[in-house]
């Protein structure tokens, strides 16, 4: 026998909450919102790959080059590397994968597995839960064929694995461009006065300590702020750009991809090493699709075309039209390319300082997303994310991460030094994140978008052979520093994948203990004295080994229908004052918190409330619809699914205590224990799960080893309750150690 619903209250279900959001908000997103957005995208998005003429044209040429056509073929191959990987990979192709407007490697991931018809945790797990279907319905989409993801488990197994390293390598990345961009800026201070070459890092180091202080205000207003900046920064080398091409006219010629194979040809494997110099030129492209859910597509669209392609473009073409006068300009391309004017020179100097926060701006951004798409999936311990907009569920902040950040970017600043350096280790981690989208989104194009598979072949070979290409070149830098972004990208990876195998541990065992109410207490309709042996017969010979045995005698009198009475054991259970909430984590099923603390210790409010905690993608849920409830067939028993938008804390004090027994009272008005005179608010319990690993005697030494790190990551992360505005004087911990 099922959980039938006894009495149902008519409540919007959760789709219908965010469709109705989505349709309010689409009108309010105009042309002239769309361009004021586009604008703000210059503040945070574009700050890496336009600083990049900083520092280019140096790290390809670590000597002067020799032959003016070496020169035109790189400005060859950093106007085509523009055009096609950011331009027409990226702003046209990749920025369309996005998972609801999410956008990192964690969309890709979301998309490839929900359209696989699998859950992104390793089970199914039902995410959007009405009233009518709180039992059996699952949001997951399920395909009538199982592809080839659904069939081999090894595929979901390495796409976990790529998708976290990629994810990880990222941020190991955002640890070196704040520093490269920062530091290449201050660098323009040694060329108009040599004797503050000293100071350099020590002035970089406070300009981001800065940067990192005014994150609390979140992505919207650092962007507003910093975007008129970056225009005028783009302004600015596009004007520079265009007086150094009068010099030499003729390096319009670069524009011929006939250079770029006459480059290689020439160089052979000395042009194949300065791909790494070229791929400083395209960098940010990650965390401009990382970034997309701090605005939009369009909107990104809009502003990379029409100001930074070209901005850019004119940008390297004037360095190397003076290049090809003077090659001894190499030693710090773009500050020995500025107009000899000292108002000039010194203006320059303020935006590209202004411009390389900016840079540092954009991987924060970029890491903040991240982190926040991997909490949701499950593949990173719990920190504080404060949402920073009302309008875009993207724009989070995390203090922890923040500072974290803070700290490492200064070390690197003072261990390496100088920009020189800094490039040596930089490009390796942004060429493997590159190559990991191809591969994704080269299986995207055929899963999620139905087209043929022959699109994504030729996708991935087009692209796959370029990201190749730049990856090769950029592993020749390894030993020389680029082990640096590798290691870290490796060991965040591990500890993403062993937080990811503990959380879904503890999942599992909850899955496969979950029970129903059929299970723990005897059928109201169909009570009698044998209700305990009728429960073994049936298949349920689970009994606590801890509990008195002794059936009911047949002379006792029979209880109340609808009150509650252990099937293993026979025991009514007794029915205290109050209530009593329990939180269901799975959000189906009875806790396993109930099913521990009612076979243990046979005492229970009289009202028992199971309720799960829901988050949807608007900003905030109003009161009518904040609950949804159901009663159980069991007296005093209710089913409750609490919901909250993104930009609200969850609340489960006095407040929402008092909204609930009001919402409760209405399906069922007739339970006297909800009567006013009760005053049932005054003695609430909150019964909170306490789940924690421990290894088996017999486990292997390696997986004891994986246990107590998770274990230890887990003590140190935020509590899942921990700002839910429970009185601490309430909660009783329910402890269940998990032996794996």
């Amino acid at each position: 026998m099922t959980n039938n619903i006894d009495i149902k209250l008519q409540t919007t279900s959760s789709k219908e909450l965010i469709y109705k959001y989505e349709q309010s908000t689409k009108k309010d997103i105009g042309i002239v919102t769309t361009m004021i957005m586009a604008f703000r995208t210059l503040g945070v998005i574009y700050g890496d790959i336009g600083t990049s003429p900083l520092y280019v044209y140096t790290a390809i040429f670590p000597n002067e080059p020799e032959d003016n056509r070496d020169i035109v073929g790189a400005c060859s191959l950093i106007i085509w590397s523009l055009t096609i990987v950011p331009m027409i990979k990226y702003i046209f192709i990749v920025l369309r994968a996005d998972d609801n407007g999410q956008g990192g490697t964690f969309a890709l991931y979301s998309l490839l597995f929900r359209h696989s018809g699998l859950s992104v945790h390793d089970e199914q797990r039902p995410d959007d839960l009405t009233i009518i279907n709180y039992e059996s319905m699952s949001t997951h989409s399920v395909k009538e064929y199982q592809n080839f993801i659904k069939r081999h488990k090894s595929v979901q197994n390495f796409l976990t694995v790529v998708v976290l390293l990629g994810a990880s390598l990222i941020m190991s990345d955002g640890l070196l461009t704040p520093a490269i961009s920062v530091i290449s800026a201050v660098e323009g201070i040694a060329v108009a006065s040599p004797s503050t070459h000293g100071a350099i890092v020590y002035i970089s180091c406070a300009i981001l300590i800065a940067l990192f202080m005014v994150q609390r205000f979140g992505t919207n207003k650092v962007g507003g702020l910093f975007a008129p900046i970056v225009f005028l920064w783009f302004v600015a080398i596009a004007s520079i750009g265009i007086w150094n091409i009068t010099f030499d006219p003729t390096i319009l010629r670069a524009f011929n991809p006939y250079y770029i194979f006459d480059y290689f040809i020439r160089n052979k494997g000395v042009g194949f090493e300065a791909l790494g110099g070229v791929l400083l030129a395209i960098t940010g492209v990650e965390a401009l699709y990382a970034d997309l859910g701090h605005f939009n597509r369009i909107a990104i669209q809009i502003s990379f075309p029409l100001i930074v392609y070209p901005s850019l473009v004119l940008a390297y073409l004037g360095q190397a039209a003076r290049l090809t006068l003077d090659k001894t300009l190499i030693s710090n391309t773009f500050y020995n390319t500025l107009p000899n004017n000292t108002v000039i020179y010194w203006i320059t100097f303020v935006l590209a300082t202004l411009a390389t926060i900016i840079a540092s701006q954009a991987m924060i951004s970029a890491t903040f997303s991240l982190i926040s798409q991997a909490m949701q999936l499950d593949s990173f311990p719990r920190v504080k994310i404060i949402h920073t907009s009302k309008n875009i569920e993207g724009q989070v902040y995390i203090p922890e991460i923040n500072y974290i950040l803070m700290i490492a970017i200064v070390l690197v600043c003072f261990a390496f030094q100088a920009s020189a350096k800094l490039t040596i280790a930089y490009g390796v981690a942004v060429a493997s994140v590159m190559f990991i989208t191809t591969i994704l989104l080269s299986i995207a194009i055929h899963v999620v978008w139905g087209l043929p598979i022959i699109v994504s072949i030729i996708f991935f070979l087009i692209f796959g052979v370029i990201d190749m290409a730049f990856l090769s070149s950029t592993l020749l830098k390894v030993r020389n520093g680029g082990w640096f972004t590798l290691t870290f990208g490796i060991v965040l990876a591990s500890i993403m994948l062993v937080w990811r195998w503990g959380t879904n541990l503890k999942y599992q065992h909850e899955i496969n203990s979950k029970s129903t109410f059929e299970n723990i207490f005897v059928d109201p309709d169909d009570r009698s004295d044998n209700g305990k042996f009728a429960a073994i017969e049936s298949g349920n010979d689970e009994i606590d080994e801890i509990m008195i045995r002794n059936p009911i005698s047949s002379v006792e009198p029979k209880q109340p229908k609808g009150e509650l009475q252990l099937s293993n054991s026979g025991y009514q259970v007794i029915r205290l004052p109050g209530i009593g909430m329990f939180y269901n984590g799975v959000g189906f099923g009875v806790p396993l918190t109930f099913k521990h603390f009612v076979h243990h210790f046979p005492a229970v409010p009289k009202i028992l409330i199971f309720i799960s905690i829901r988050h949807l993608a608007i900003p905030f849920v109003g009161d009518d619809d904040r609950l949804v409830l159901k009663k159980v067939r069991y007296n005093g028993c209710y089913r409750v699914i609490a919901r909250y938008g993104y930009m609200e804390d969850v609340s489960q004090g006095q407040e929402f205590i008092t909204k609930m027994i009001e919402e409760v009272r209405k399906i069922d008005p007739n339970n006297e224990d909800l009567s006013e005179s009760s005053n049932p608010g005054k003695h609430v319990t909150y019964i909170l799960d306490r789940q924690s690993l421990h290894p088996k005697s017999n486990s292997f030494y390696g997986k004891k080893a994986l246990i107590n790190f998770y274990v230890f990551m887990e003590n140190i992360s935020r509590e899942l309750y921990g700002n839910w505005n429970i009185p601490i004087n309430d909660v009783v911990d329910v402890g269940m150690k998990i032996a794996v």
